[in-house]
């Protein structure tokens, strides 16, 4: 880190040893999240055949992560801000490094699903954490702006690697060693966490909003529990319709809570300023739009062209490389030039990726990569930059807060993308497979029993982790398996397309709404 030239800020001051080993330190932190549930996804077979579980008890081991991670993220916000995010963070990485290896070392399924817990709501501290961290480090706003760039480029490396390592190891050793290989990463985070992160809270002590951390819980515990399950459970099933019932319930006192206590959990009268408007509004978009991508075009490839975990992965590195690549080039830029022109720039490139999917899926490999490659560089785009004007939009010593309702974005954004193009598509196939395979097994009984294993295939859960590896189509004609498979792959790419147009059609919005009310005055 000490050669060469000083970095420069965006007020001419060169950084300190200090702030530059803080942006490390921090990322390294969030490297291990991403770095974790990627490798472990593609071990999930493994684990799956190892503990001889049907698809509820994999979902489970999935589930219990996210849910830990989504009722976490803000609470954790203001303790942190409270009682010091140097300290939570350092606490959350241990914690998160103990729960994976205990995953990795427990041979009991029930020890499993309380270690992915764990991670869960320490994966949620450290994300929430580490952005706080690196906002209260860099106090001047243009300085954060590439300061948030290279932190999210330290990241984004886990999401690089995750995939292809994940599936290397689980096939050369085995699924447990998935689980140790963030350890010597971990070490090394909390290494240079004491050695060069300085502690940061706020200056006033504030009540902790113990009834509005209960109602968050609630409210976004009910809503990712409803989109998990629901497609399993059925979307019209009792313990669904409680879950949103309860969701809608908690969303309405939470806010009426927030509005009315003197010391709020989530200040919602930060979204008075439209450039936290819009900040928090690209970001749940981008998230959405990405990831729901993510998750049916992966899943088609492994479910329906039969791609190894390994092969999908290598699918997408070229997007998880071109994050790592573009988020310094976006916090970069907006130091210099604001955060309106990479906003704008990365938000025009998830239209066009999305668009290029849509054309190209049906025919062209390298189509579906272009597309990735696009939607990779152009979230990267824009999420440093708005990370960057929401936190400007706040002082420094609610840091934690502000991060905490970023990263709330980040993963109710990329929840309700997962569940809304995933049924997109589960929906698609399920109304028109049975028609399209009419001529291909003329026996009513027979074709509804391939469709229902199919539909039951496509999995459309809330999260890109159940998806794959592809299953065979069960059928005591084996001549007859591939025209069955080459109808479903016909009406799965329909669907798919759907979902994908969808995705473009919110992405074109949200264009143009930055476009119309993002100010250049405002962002810098």
């Amino acid at each position: 880190m000490d050669a060469g030239a000083e970095a420069e800020t965006g007020e001419g001051r060169p950084w300190t040893r200090a702030q530059k080993w803080t942006i490390v330190a921090a990322g390294l932190g969030v490297f291990i999240t991403l770095h974790d549930v990627l490798v472990a996804n593609v071990a999930l077979p493994r684990i799956q055949a190892f503990y001889d579980l049907g698809e509820s008890g994999l979902q489970w081991i999935v589930a219990t992560y996210t849910m830990g991670m989504a009722i976490a993220i803000m609470p954790a916000a203001t303790v942190a801000d409270r009682f010091g995010r140097r300290r939570l963070y350092l606490t959350a990485v241990v914690v998160f490094t103990a729960a994976s290896v205990t995953a990795g070392l427990t041979s009991t399924f029930t020890v499993m699903l309380v270690a992915r817990g764990m991670q869960g709501v320490a994966a949620a501290v450290i994300t929430v954490t580490a952005l706080a961290l690196v906002s209260a480090t860099f106090p001047h706003k243009r300085q954060r702006f590439f300061a948030l760039g290279l932190f999210a480029a330290v990241a984004d490396i886990g999401l690089a690697l995750g995939p292809p390592l994940g599936g290397i190891l689980t096939e050369v050793a085995s699924w447990r060693v998935v689980f140790f290989v963030n350890v010597p990463v971990a070490v090394l985070a909390v290494g240079l966490t004491l050695r060069y992160v300085a502690e940061s809270r706020e200056s006033t002590r504030r009540v902790v909003d113990l009834p509005g951390q209960l109602l968050f819980v609630i409210t976004v515990g009910a809503f990712t529990f409803a989109v998990i399950d629901g497609h399993d459970l059925g979307w019209g099933s009792p313990l669904i319709l409680v879950a949103f019932v309860a969701f809608a319930v908690g969303l309405i006192a939470f806010i009426v809570h927030e509005l009315r206590t003197r010391s709020p959990m989530m200040d919602l009268r930060l979204f008075t300023s439209r450039a936290y408007r819009l900040g928090n509004m690209a970001i749940f978009f981008g998230f959405f739009t990405v990831y729901g991508a993510l998750l049916i075009v992966t899943q088609y490839f492994q479910n329906v062209r039969l791609y190894t975990p390994v092969e999908a992965g290598l699918l997408i590195l070229p997007s998880s490389l071109a994050s790592v690549a573009v988020s310094p080039v976006a916090g970069f830029i907006a130091a210099r030039r604001g955060a309106r022109l990479p906003a704008l720039v990365g938000q025009t490139l998830l239209v066009v990726g999305l668009a290029i999917m849509v054309v190209g899926v049906a025919w062209s490999v390298v189509a579906v990569v272009l597309g990735f490659l696009l939607l990779g560089a152009g979230l990267s785009l824009i999420i440093p930059p708005v990370q960057g004007l929401a936190l400007n939009s706040v002082p420094v010593e609610r840091a934690g807060m502000a991060s905490g309702i970023i990263a709330t974005q980040r993963g109710l954004g990329s929840t309700a993308g997962y569940a809304v193009l995933g049924t997109i598509v589960s929906v698609w196939v399920a109304s028109f497979l049975d028609d399209d395979l009419a001529s291909t097994i003329p026996d009513r009984a027979e074709r509804a029993a391939v469709v229902e294993q199919i539909v039951d295939d496509t999995n459309p859960n809330a999260f890109e982790a159940i998806v794959g590896p592809g299953r065979p189509v069960d059928h005591p004609e084996p001549d007859q398996v591939a025209a069955i498979r080459t109808v479903a792959d016909h009406t799965f790419v329909r669907g798919m397309q759907l979902g994908l147009g969808l995705a473009a059609l919110v992405a074109l919005i949200v264009l143009a709404i930055l476009i119309r009310s993002f100010r250049d005055s405002q962002d810098r």
